[in-house]
Order: C-alpha cells, then sequence, then structure tokens
C-alpha cells in the first residue's frame, strides 16, 4: 500500500505489525523460543539458548536487509536467508552456539508461528475497536430511541422506526462480532512446530515436549497435529476479520445514503479539510463511508484467495502458502482502518431530526397506509381493507392531496373511528411495534456482556 493511501484505508498499529521488520521480529522471537524450549528439556545447551536468545536482542538492527530481499526472491522465502544471517551473528558470538540455532525446526514453523503472533497481537486491537464501536453503538441508541425517522426497503420509504432501532441493529453486530472473536481465539491462536513433513522426526522421541515448551515460550496453544498443510486456522481468522468488515460495511452504506442532499438525515463529523469536493465548495462527501466501503469490496477478493490457499498438496504445499503472506496481512489491515472510521463517525456523527421528519412528512401519509389497514382489518377483514386503503392511497397520489384526507370521507372508515382515533392511527409515532423492546433487549445483553 502506497504510503499516501496508507491514512485513508489502514490504521498504524495494525500496519506496523505486519510490517517487514516486525515480522523479523516475530520471527525472532519464534526462534528464541525454539531454542529456550529445548534447553528447558535438555536437547541443547542452556548456555547456547541464551547466546542465541542474547544475539538475537540485538539482531533487529544488524540483518541486511537488502541482502534478505535478494535471497528471498531465490530461497522462496524470507526464512532460508533470515536463519542464515542469525546463524551468522550467533557464530561470531559462540561458534558452538550456532549449531544449535534453528534446531530441528523448518522454515515454516518459524514463520506460520510468526504469523500467528502477529495475528494475536493485531486481533487485540482489532477487539478492543470492536468493543470501543459496540459501546458507542449502544451510548447512540438509547440516545436517539424515540428519534422517529424512515424506515427504507429497496431503498424506498416503508415504514417509521427511530434512529435508536438501527444503531440498536449495529451495536447487536458488533456484540456478535466480538462472540466470534473470542471463540475462535483458542482455537485458531497456536503455535506450528512439524519439522520437514510433521514428524518432527529431527528431534526423535522428543518432539512433543518440544512443541509444547515452544508454545508455552511464546504463549500460544498448541495443536494435537501439526498444521502445515490445513490452512483452515489462517482463514478461520480471516473470515471473521471478513465478516467485521462487511458488517461495518453495511453501516457505512446506510448513512453515507443518509447523507445524500434529498435526503440529509445524517451525516459524517466535520473537520477542516474533510469531505470537500476539489472543484465545487458545497460539498460535504462521506469520505469515511468511501474508504470502509472500498474495504468491504476489496477483503472479499482477498478472501477468495485465502479460501482456495486452502488446497494444499500433501504434508506442504506450493503457492497456497505464499498466497496468505499477501492476503492476510491487507485483510487485518483493511478491517482495522475501516473499524476506526465506522469509530470516528460513530462518535461524531451529527443527526438532522427535522430532515427526518421531514422526509416522513414528504409521503402525505402515504407510508401510514398499513397502519390504517392494520386498524381496519378488524372491522372489514383485512383483505378487504388492503383495497379500501389502496384505492384511497391512488386517489391521493392522484389528486397530489394527504392520505388522512382521502381516508376521512371513505364511509367504511367513518363508521369505526372519529377524527381523533384517525389522527392518532396517522401518527407514525404511534406505529412503532415492538422497537423499543428490542433495544431495550439489546441495551440488556450488554449487560449481561459487561458482567
Amino acid at each position: 500500500m502506497s504510503q499516501l493511501y496508507a491514512s485513508l484505508f489502514y490504521q498504524k498499529d495494525v500496519t506496523e505489525i505486519f510490517s517487514d521488520r516486525a515480522l523479523l521480529s516475530y520471527m525472532l522471537e519464534a526462534e528464541v523460543a525454539l531454542a529456550q524450549a529445548q534447553a528447558s528439556i535438555g536437547i541443547v545447551p542452556q548456555a547456547a539458548a541464551d547466546c542465541i536468545a542474547q544475539t538475537a536482542h540485538t539482531a533487529l538492527a544488524q540483518l541486511d536487509i537488502d541482502a534478505l530481499v535478494i535471497a528471498t526472491g531465490l530461497a522462496g522465502n524470507i526464512a532460508i536467508p533470515f536463519v542464515k544471517q542469525l546463524t551468522a551473528m550467533v557464530k561470531n558470538v559462540d561458534a558452538d552456539a550456532a549449531r544449535y540455532v534453528h534446531w530441528g525446526a523448518t522454515s515454516q514453523d518459524i514463520l506460520d508461528t510468526a504469523c500467528m503472533l502477529q495475528c494475536r497481537d493485531a486481533l487485540k486491537i482489532v477487539q478492543q475497536q470492536v468493543q470501543a464501536c459496540y459501546a458507542t453503538a449502544l451510548q447512540q441508541a438509547q440516545k436517539h430511541r424515540d428519534q422517529v425517522m424512515m424506515g427504507r426497503t429497496w431503498l424506498q420509504q416503508a415504514l417509521p422506526i427511530t434512529f435508536g432501532h438501527k444503531l440498536a441493529r449495529w451495536a447487536g453486530v458488533f456484540q456478535r462480532d466480538l462472540a466470534r472473536m473470542d471463540a475462535m481465539q483458542t482455537r485458531v491462536l497456536v503455535a506450528q512446530l512439524g519439522g520437514a513433513v510433521g514428524s518432527l522426526a529431527s528431534l526423535q522421541d522428543q518432539g512433543t515436549v518440544v512443541l509444547h515448551a515452544y508454545a508455552q515460550q511464546l504463549n500460544l496453544g498448541y495443536a494435537s497435529c501439526t498444521w502445515h498443510g490445513e490452512r483452515d486456522r489462517i482463514v478461520e481468522i480471516a473470515s471473521v476479520l471478513a465478516l467485521i468488515t462487511g458488517n461495518v460495511g453495511k453501516m457505512a452504506r446506510d448513512w453515507s445514503l443518509l447523507m445524500q442532499t434529498e435526503i440529509a438525515e445524517v451525516f459524517e463529523p466535520t473537520a477542516q479539510g474533510r469531505g470537500g469536493s476539489s472543484t465545487m465548495p458545497h460539498k460535504r462527501n462521506p469520505v469515511a463511508a468511501a474508504s470502509i466501503l472500498a474495504a468491504a469490496n476489496r477483503v472479499p477478493v482477498l478472501m477468495s484467495s485465502m479460501y482456495q490457499s486452502m488446497v494444499q498438496e500433501h504434508e506442504r504445499g506450493l503457492g497456497g502458502w505464499h498466497a496468505e503472506w499477501l492476503s492476510l496481512p491487507e485483510i487485518f489491515q483493511l478491517t482495522s482502518g475501516a473499524l476506526e472510521r465506522t469509530l470516528d463517525v460513530l462518535q461524531g456523527m451529527q443527526v438532522n431530526a427535522k430532515n427526518m421528519q421531514a422526509n416522513i412528512d414528504c409521503t402525505h401519509g402515504l407510508i401510514m397506509a398499513e397502519a390504517v389497514m392494520m386498524a381496519l382489518a378488524p372491522h372489514l377483514g383485512r383483505l378487504n381493507a388492503h383495497h379500501v386503503v389502496e384505492a384511497a392511497c391512488q386517489k391521493a397520489v392522484a389528486e397530489q392531496r394527504h392520505l388522512k384526507d382521502i381516508i376521512a370521507r371513505v364511509d367504511a372508515v367513518n363508521q369505526h373511528f372519529t377524527a381523533t382515533q384517525l389522527d392518532d392511527i396517522f401518527k407514525p409515532e404511534r406505529y412503532l411495534g415492538n422497537i423499543q423492546d428490542q433495544i431495550d433487549a439489546v441495551l440488556q445483553d450488554a449487560q449481561g456482556v459487561a458482567t
């Protein structure tokens, strides 16, 4: 990603976690953990493990990045030239200790484990972001629970809802996203150590013990079987991120439509230089929505690559694993970037209640047609009531009059409702169904999550 666009689409902390420098740091952490785990059970001398750890502490600044770039293109992955450089550094300190660098491991062990460390740290940030979005959506749902607005289906005005109900639905989405992340982490955040074909034969009968100690050193879980060729854990992480991105993409779609000039009910926060046009001074563009929607457009394409990468050959695959290196970091960065912008909008959104009411009024009562029909149905039967109201709607449109004026002159209506009762039927706030119950339920669910 160009640095010119990074601030538009990414989040800086997650971007740093997936930087080249951070990857090398995580690989060093994996190599140190491997040596210390093996030393703890007597496979390598403790002095050698300590030397490897001490060398790794300063190795990041000494690695020849340019040489790594060239060698990676020849070797097929970064781990091979990385291990060579690390071994040389250790050898400069203790030639005997250098013998034990990368002992019993294969390149994919280190790279997959480093990837899991990246995922663990990046997921912490994403989880904090989702939690902040959840808390803010709950606050806004409570604040706007009585603000009546149009509910829209197929982009057309349908029935009245409240803005708080829309926000409560969003809050429910964030709660489910948090639950998904909680549920998967124990299952997916596991160390990888399998050696050449997953048997750890080079460690003879000590493979399982080393794996457990290795995972413990890294504060990761361990798998029952090696997973070089089974990529479902990586894909599950990406899938949950894709769900999160799709969810906030739906929200961004909603508020960008509500920002349209003809609707003008909700606006993104204002700031100097935000949302303007290079030629039209009057424009107020939904720039946060644009970047979120771009992420929601891009992530499914990347997920396609992730899913295709699951079909690998035998014990370790060719090409599929490599494709993950391109897709997973970008999925993380786009998801976190989208969440950052979503939180900004949720915290600073501007609500125009006057326009919400104006948009309710603009149909001249047609949006209350169902309410009138359902009020009449007990007296006339639902189908007959539907015919009466439908005819009244057609007449109201043809004569450009308010539906209530037409309905008030229908004998079948006058027989059952007074003018005051009819006024009540046409009040949008009286036709909200169980919306307030739903909002209360979402707020109650949040108390359960908090406790």
